[in-house]
């Protein structure tokens, strides 16, 4: 029996309010990389473009996550449920800010 492959990826999220689930379906996509490198490389480039003299940056959370096993019935509860149903792992991995 062949094993399903689940894959490692990366994530960045603001720091929000701690009773807010990670996963919540808030309307701002969420953005996946390959590596950390191309996360870590990303998130100044965000907090730059955020930047106003008006208002302090929040700080970004640097994340690794780990899928379910690719199938075709995991696919549809990423679908259906969203992505919290299809993690099998959370890290964060560090905090910018």
């Amino acid at each position: 029996m062949t094993q399903e492959q689940t894959f490692q990826l990366n994530t960045y999220s603001v720091v929000h309010d701690p009773e807010e689930p990670r996963w919540a379906e808030t309307g701002i996509p969420d953005i996946y990389f390959a590596s950390f490198e191309e996360v870590k490389a990303e998130v100044p480039r965000l907090r730059d473009d955020l930047k106003s003299a008006d208002e302090e940056l929040p700080a970004f959370r640097i994340e690794k996550i780990e899928t379910i096993p690719v199938s075709k019935a995991n696919l549809l509860t990423l679908l259906n449920e969203g992505m919290a149903a299809f993690l099998k792992n959370y890290e964060i991995v560090e905090t910018v800010g």
